[in-house]
């Protein structure tokens, strides 16, 4: 495979210095000249030789969503410039491919290109065929649609995979940014990415929607890069794009040296984006809100907590098909079979002893998807008389009669017994909402103090949740907990090994870090 790192600016010898302090990241170096225009062959010429890596130069208008406003024969012009400078290749629109025709240096090779920023055509097949109608001799045909969901993006590497050879292809936006790292496995000839962001430094500017930078798209793959045998897991859900688990079974996949990849997938449609990984490389996924109940419905097999709980956040594919397991629910446990002595020591109190751990307690969970789902079963196993509220009824009411719980009017909160309280919705996360970490799901005067408070959101670790429970001296538990035991079972689920607790846990605070900057 090849990555390709893309350069744009408005000052021809700063981006010439840019591009080559980066040269270490590339395999392939881009000089986008939207900005600029025509630079002169001799320093072209002097900037190819200096790179010493294949060059390819681009001029995009607006008839690709670039700034050049220059005129045809301009923008035709730069490209011969390109070729006679000694570039491997110019990137012309497919618009523009037969006003450019043959190029002056037999030697550099056309990419003929064509965007659809509008989103991902139905048809790709004509999409590709009316490029293909304007193609030379030793050309590339480069392809760019628009992800409005992962499954545009999957839609468009199931059709990379039986295309014919020299092609390029990957979907722009932020919910195509996986098929960047993945289109080599499809016979991508290249993948783009953006500058690295360099200490002291300002950050290049990206050239394209959605695109990642070299130093994280790097991160994302095995050391030796992707191929058509690497495997693929992936976090799958309505919002995963800033999702902790790529990062955290990245580094553990990196660890335990194993040739696969970790991607997010956001879609609203998962019964589509599962129809579409019919790919034998896709071998795991790890399931979120709001997708967890149809993960269980759609899988060939489930074990004995998807059966119960009703909601699957782990698939694992093997010759059957799907196989459903639900590690929120026993992450879950553990957690309370850890923190519960511990908080009784702490409240100076005494458990009955004897018995299930939780026997004689009562519990509450907040909201009614999957992760209460699992929450609901965990509590049960050990002995704890569980409640559910959400904030629509019907929804509390379905899942208490399934469940064999209590449910509990939300306006009805304050006045409701419990020792054990989970929240198990979304609500203060970062990643859900314009205020973010600034909610809480409850007023705080809602919590009754001294009590077990359990978080299921990771980001921030300190919820505004877990703040208001701990001043009222209650044993606050981050999502944190939850998050890294469930995805010690996710791992051991996808790849029959067992991975290195401190590694998981060093890599959640590595990604935290990151997300401080």
């Amino acid at each position: 495979m090849a990555i390709v790192v893309s350069h744009l600016g408005p000052d021809f010898d700063a981006l010439a210095r840019a591009a080559l302090r980066q040269l270490p990241l590339a395999d392939i170096v881009e000089l986008r000249l939207d900005l600029i225009g025509d630079p002169g062959e001799e320093r072209l010429r002097s900037f190819v030789q200096a790179a010493k890596k294949p060059v390819i130069v681009s001029v995009h208008g607006t008839e690709s969503q670039g700034a050049f406003a220059g005129s045809v024969d301009e923008h035709c012009a730069i490209l011969q410039t390109a070729a006679r400078a000694g570039c491997a290749f110019v990137d012309v629109d497919w618009s523009l491919a037969l006003e450019l025709g043959e190029l002056e240096n037999p030697r550099c090779h056309r990419i003929v290109s064509r965007h659809d920023f509008s989103g991902t055509p139905k048809d790709l097949a004509t999409f590709e065929e009316e490029v293909r109608a304007v193609l030379g001799e030793g050309d590339l045909i480069k392809l760019v649609t628009l992800a409005h969901d992962a499954a545009d993006g999957l839609r468009l590497l199931r059709y990379l995979r039986g295309a014919r050879g020299g092609m390029i292809a990957f979907c722009a936006g932020e919910a195509g940014q996986f098929t960047r790292a993945l289109c080599p496995m499809f016979g991508s000839a290249f993948t783009y990415a953006a500058p690295a962001t360099m200490l002291s430094e300002p950050s290049a500017p990206l050239t394209a929607p959605g695109q990642l930078r070299v130093n994280d798209l790097r991160g994302l793959l095995p050391p030796s890069g992707v191929h058509p045998g690497t495997a693929v897991f992936a976090v799958v859900g309505k919002s995963v794009l800033g999702s902790f688990s790529p990062h955290v079974h990245g580094m553990a996949l990196k660890t335990a040296q194993l040739d696969a990849v970790f991607v997010a997938l956001q879609t609203g449609d998962f019964q589509a984006c599962l129809e579409l990984m019919d790919d034998a490389c896709f071998r795991g996924l790890a399931v979120t809100a709001p997708h967890k109940q149809m993960a269980s419905e759609l899988a060939k097999a489930r074990d004995s907590f998807c059966e119960k709980s009703g909601a699957a956040n782990t698939l694992v594919r093997d010759g059957k098909g799907w196989r459903a397991f639900n590690s929120d629910a026993l992450a879950v446990k553990e957690v309370l079979e850890r923190v519960w002595p511990f908080h009784l020591q702490k409240q100076q109190r005494v458990g009955l002893g004897g018995g299930p751990l939780l026997a004689g307690s009562k519990a509450l969970i907040l909201g009614a998807g999957g992760a209460a789902r699992a929450a609901a079963w965990a509590l049960s196993e050990l002995g704890a008389e569980v409640s559910v509220a959400a904030r629509r009824m019907e929804a509390a009411r379905a899942l208490a009669k399934e469940l064999r719980a209590t449910p509990i009017e939300w306006a009805k909160l304050r006045e409701h017994p419990y020792e054990i309280l989970v929240q198990a919705t979304p609500v203060g996360s970062d990643m859900e909402t314009s205020q973010g970490a600034m909610e809480c799901v409850i007023p705080p005067e809602w919590i009754l103090p001294r009590t077990l408070v359990i978080d299921s959101v990771y980001r921030p670790v300190r919820t505004q949740l877990l703040l208001a429970a701990t001043k009222l001296g209650c044993t606050a538990v981050p999502g944190a907990e939850w998050f890294v035991r469930q995805a010690t079972h996710q791992f051991q689920w996808f790849t029959n090994t067992s991975p290195s607790d401190a590694v998981l846990r060093a890599a959640f605070e590595n990604a935290l870090t990151a997300q401080k900057r």
